[in-house]
């Protein structure tokens, strides 16, 4: 069915680089950055697998904000992933920091805010090693049967910390940096943000008190159409979702809101029919 369109790819991806641009320009608070990953999940690394050769969509195609790790004394995660191939899945927390941090000192040792946020990390490590950790995770964020059975799990770790120009004229800092990340953690700068075009489905997300998957934003690139209906399906509040998204007109919001049935209902069905490209709404 035709109905108004979403915001073109391309000029999305155009104004908000241009608005990580300025944040980190002008911004020294974490919580900005935390608002625009939420607004704009495509930004964020790890929806795929670890060297980004996944063909797959996470689950749910879903950014899960301040994923809860249940029993976890110390700070939850900002955001979690839960990226898949076909042999594996991996739960997937990233920590952002402000650019403005540093990784070193003048003498090379690594600062206490780095520390800091590299304990965390070792925080979440130990959490998953406990058994009963990981069981009362996978029944906590609904990980499908055929994941659990057939797939297994590894947990990866992304740390956004710092910008690129700390390094710039230290070879010996570069060095020193490199040998931060481990086989199950990423350290990457701010520079090294981009969209990632191929998940531009991707809807924000948490886990509400009854463990439910409800949206938190719903961003305005996203077309629905039956390759992509399903992803949403076990997710509550989308509408409400749509709704609050100010860069989505009011009639495309209405529009969305009246074929929601629509593709809930072809789900349903045995007999689906062709699916063309055109399909997507």
């Amino acid at each position: 069915m035709k109905g108004p369109c979403s915001t073109e790819m391309d000029d999305y991806v155009a104004n908000k680089s241009n608005e990580l641009k300025r944040l980190l320009t002008n911004s020294y608070y974490e919580k900005d950055f935390q608002k625009f990953f939420v607004e704009n999940p495509s930004f964020l690394p790890g929806s795929r697998t670890p060297g980004g050769n996944s063909g797959h969509y996470p689950l749910h195609c879903a950014l899960i904000t301040q994923p809860e790790l249940r029993g976890l004394k110390t700070k939850y995660p900002d955001f979690m992933w839960v990226a898949t191939h076909s042999a594996g899945w991996f739960p997937t927390l990233i920590e952002i920091e402000r650019p403005s941090k540093k990784i070193f000192k003048s003498d090379g040792v690594p600062t206490a805010d780095f520390t800091q946020a590299r304990n965390q990390l070792e925080q979440w490590r130990s959490w998953f090693n406990k058994p009963t950790n990981v069981q009362m995770f996978m029944d906590m964020y609904q990980i499908p049967d055929y994941m659990r059975s057939f797939r297994q799990m590894k947990l990866h770790m992304i740390l956004i910390y710092g910008r690129r120009d700390e390094f710039n004229y230290n070879s010996n800092l570069s060095f020193d940096r490199l040998s931060l990340s481990q086989s199950d953690f990423d350290l990457m700068s701010f520079d090294r943000v981009f969209c990632d075009k191929n998940m531009r489905d991707a809807i924000t997300v948490k886990l509400n008190e009854n463990n439910e998957y409800e949206a938190v934003h719903f961003p305005e690139v996203i077309k629905i159409g039956p390759n992509n209906c399903d992803m949403y399906i076990d997710i509550i509040g989308v509408e409400k979702a749509i709704i609050s998204n100010n860069n989505i007109s009011d009639e495309r919001k209405q529009f969305l809101i009246n074929r929601i049935p629509y593709w809930k209902k072809w789900l349903s069905l045995k007999n689906r029919g062709i699916i063309y490209t055109s399909d997507f709404e």
